[in-house]
């Protein structure tokens, strides 16, 4: 085994924590086998009955990544000539296709939301203050198209009224990439009120806070989550992804796929394929020119 991992080393690269990963894997597939079985000469169908019994304790993914292991494995003994044949080369459970997104949003769609978001009466005094702040969020979701990851890790200091832009950080959670946007302008002034008189008011309500860099400020008592799911029970949608998803595909109308991706922070060009439908296969033909 020690020497496996140090062709792994060698070959790949790998971090200590990964190649602990892979020697669990291989001991584990040891296992598997029968009394009469030897793990080394297991044949191609002996291995896809192991597979085919690992598929109902894992996750396609995972059992992916153990298959590649085993490859891996293979390889090195065909290396160090222990065996001739390889079993399972470059062999994979093919994951389900990806769903269509569906339930787009028109522009004006999303306008009415807002608008009518911004006509609802509050309470006076910390209702009023929590009322001006979920109109920001809300604004940020319509416009530039902002995942609750996004919101949530937001600073001051990333609003710049006066170039008119946002600079977006990344959200590790959906795995986006951070990326700059322009402000509508109706939003600078908004902003404008929210920095410096909604959101200094809101840190005195709030004694609990304990980043105050945070554009939305929280205090340790309070999730993200629940401000975001208050918004989406007032504006009556089943998932504020709708209103992300939609934005996308409007921006899709008007830019060019490489300027999407980076307005909606996607880390691959595949990512779009589940948008726009009426020009899905146009759309699979430009990812190919950028893939290939």
């Amino acid at each position: 085994m020690k020497e496996f991992l140090h062709y792994l080393s060698n070959q790949y690269h790998y971090a200590e924590r990964t190649l602990v990963e892979k020697e669990k894997q291989i001991i584990l597939w040891r296992k598997l086998c029968s009394r009469k079985q030897n793990f080394e000469k297991l044949t191609t169908q002996e291995l896809l009955k192991i597979i085919e019994v690992q598929q109902k304790k894992y996750t396609t993914a995972t059992l992916n990544n153990h298959i590649r292991t085993i490859e891996q494995y293979f390889e090195y003994l065909q290396l160090t000539e222990k065996r001739k044949g390889h079993p399972l080369k470059n062999f994979r459970i093919k994951t389900p296709k990806k769903p269509l997104i569906t339930g787009f949003l028109t522009e004006e769609e999303l306008q009415d939301i807002e608008k009518n978001f911004k006509e609802r009466k509050y309470k006076q005094g910390q209702f009023s203050l929590f009322g001006k702040r979920n109109q920001i969020i809300l604004g940020l979701m319509i416009y530039q198209g902002l995942s609750s990851g996004c919101l949530r890790a937001l600073r001051v200091k990333d609003i710049d009224l006066e170039k008119g832009i946002i600079n977006v950080p990344k959200a590790t959670e959906n795995r986006l990439k951070e990326r700059t946007l322009p402000l509508e302008a109706s939003q600078i002034l908004e902003l404008y009120k929210y920095i410096t008189e909604t959101r200094p008011e809101l840190i005195q309500i709030s004694k609990t806070i304990k980043e105050t860099d945070k554009l939305f400020t929280i205090s340790e008592n309070t999730k993200f989550s629940s401000i975001t799911s208050e918004i989406r029970k007032k504006i009556n949608l089943d998932n504020l992804q709708q209103i992300r998803n939609s934005r996308i595909n409007l921006w899709l109308k008007q830019y060019n796929l490489r300027e999407v991706q980076y307005k909606a922070g996607f880390r691959y060009l595949r990512s779009l394929e589940y948008f726009n439908q009426t020009e899905l296969e146009n759309l699979k033909q430009e990812i190919e020119k950028y893939v290939s």
